[in-house]
């Protein structure tokens, strides 16, 4: 279950791995109801006590949302990278209470019905600098009358480059017969990368015992300054959901938890069972917990030009030089290196000669780092590809 929204905490907890031999798996349905936004919804198995696994997704569910005036969704569909499925829900009407339905293995799973929670505007998302690196804060308010419980999450994309563009140097031939394939001298079309990841830490906040219904200036999140989600253009959009009293006690408590039991693999009181139930068979365990709530968002950028402290260039770039040129023989035993090896030639001169250089692919190719994509972002503010 935590491992929805702990994933930080994994190099705080040791435990040894504990006989499974009668374990039986308890099913795990977490959610996010979303009004003005996609629903999410996590659907795991747990582990046995002591194991270093997270709980493993459960593929091939029929996931739905249900209203208590007959209203049914389209079907959830899952996404692989993050182990989760989705459904559009931009436009659910607020005129009735709301449920997940989980149905997997023969047995149908739901949550409780209940009505989507307001949630108020965002007043500021901002960043400041530390000389460290950057935190992100955020503000926001509302009536005395609106909920006093706070849940923020977000996404984040950030574009990089790779060491090398060819553009910006020029008059030389880069190339490799194995790994790569160039139209020009002077087109690198692995130089641009953008990354997308998706929170999963919850952020709560009650102004409960406060004389205003007020979250000021509220830190989000540090990024140290060698981080190379701000080497070049950064972005992070903030959701803020109105929460229940009930979801807020909920969430509070598996975050509280978490934190004084300093592991994410430590497993949730068994008295926490949440709003989900099997409706097929009531003796079925069920862990977890679905929220119904509005969504409202506020996206900014940082720019690495506009911040006073240099952050860090792409790392990872090496390279060799041929060594001994002067000596015969040399382009034989490179030749050999080049073949076996994944590099890319660097030449001058347009031609294999004493002054070639061997790079790593990295240094031209920013897709080696892990999860980087070519496709740029429909709301990125350049437009280079």
């Amino acid at each position: 279950l935590v491992s929805c929204f702990f994933p930080s905490c994994i190099e705080e907890f040791r435990l040894t791995k504990a006989d499974d031999s009668d374990f039986i798996p308890n099913m795990i349905i977490e959610g996010h109801i979303l009004s003005g936004d996609q629903s999410v919804i996590y659907v795991t198995q747990t582990v046995p006590t002591g194991t270093f696994e997270k709980p493993e997704a459960v593929l091939n569910a029929t996931v739905t949302i249900v209203g208590e005036n007959g209203y049914e969704s389209e079907k959830a569909e899952f996404e692989i990278e993050f182990d989760r499925y989705v459904i559009p829900t931009y436009d659910l009407p607020a005129n009735t209470q709301y449920a997940i339905r989980v149905e997997t293995d023969g047995e149908i799973y739901q949550s409780e019905f209940q009505a989507i929670q307001s949630s108020n505007e965002i007043d500021e998302v901002y960043y400041e600098e530390t000389g460290n690196g950057v935190n992100i804060h955020i503000s926001s308010h509302g009536q005395q009358s609106d909920t006093p419980y706070y849940m923020w999450t977000y996404e984040e994309d950030w574009e990089f480059h790779a060491d090398i563009n060819m553009q910006a140097l020029g008059g030389f031939t880069l190339y490799s017969d194995k790994f790569y394939q160039f139209e020009n001298s002077y087109d690198n079309p692995y130089y641009y990368c953008w990354k997308h990841t998706i929170s999963r830490n919850i952020h709560l906040y009650s102004t409960l015992d406060l004389k205003e219904n007020t979250a000021k200036d509220v830190e989000l999140l540090q990024i140290p300054i060698d981080d190379i989600r701000i080497s070049y253009i950064y972005s992070i959009l903030v959701k803020q959901w109105g929460l229940s009293e009930d979801a807020y006690k909920y969430y509070r408590t598996i975050k509280l938890y978490s934190e004084e039991s300093a592991g994410l693999f430590t497993p949730i009181p068994t008295e926490l069972l949440g709003n989900v139930s099997c409706i097929s068979n009531p003796d079925k365990r069920v862990r977890g917990y679905v929220l119904a709530s509005q969504t409202t968002t506020k996206r900014i950028f940082i720019y690495e030009s506009e911040l006073k402290e240099l952050t860090s260039e792409y790392e990872g770039c090496t390279f060799e030089y041929p060594p001994y040129p002067q000596y015969s023989g040399w382009q034989i035993s490179w030749n050999l290196r080049m073949k076996s090896h994944p590099y890319v030639i660097y030449t001058p001169y347009g031609e294999i000669d004493s002054n070639f250089i061997l790079y790593s692919p990295n240094c031209v190719d920013c897709r080696t780092v892990d999860g980087a994509t070519k496709k740029r972002p429909d709301f990125w503010p350049t437009d280079h590809e």
